[in-house]
């Protein structure tokens, strides 16, 4: 399992793959969009995505978890390799534990608005 940090000068960084010790972490349950608006692995091995409109999602997390005081976070389209086979199976057999064992859930849906009634 690797997890994402939020550093001090708002950037992420992606841990290495965690086995033992894995410290409290945040995780996010959003909505998918279409394939090339969705930050992915690829697009943060590359240094390269922050304009598409998925990264706010993932900023919304980390500020979230830093807010909770977490220091870690995990987010499905950010920290797994969908090129590696291997690794993408092993993360669809382990993310419900994964869920489970989340300090913190946070839900983003960006196709569900909120009123303000006042």
């Amino acid at each position: 399992m690797c997890l994402l940090e939020f550093k001090h000068d708002d950037e992420f960084s992606l841990t290495n793959d965690l086995i033992d010790n894995i410290p409290p972490y945040a995780i996010l349950s959003h909505t998918w969009g279409a394939d090339i608006d969705e930050f992915s692995f690829r697009d943060l091995m590359n240094g390269i995505g922050k304009s598409k409109a998925s990264y706010d999602k993932i900023r919304f997390c980390g500020e979230q978890a830093r807010c909770d005081r977490i220091q870690y976070f995990w987010v499905d389209t950010y920290c797994i390799d969908k090129s590696n086979n291997t690794e993408l199976s092993e993360a669809i057999n382990s993310m419900f534990r994964w869920y489970c064992n989340a300090a913190k859930c946070y839900v983003y849906l960006s196709d569900v608005s909120t009123n303000n009634h006042d």
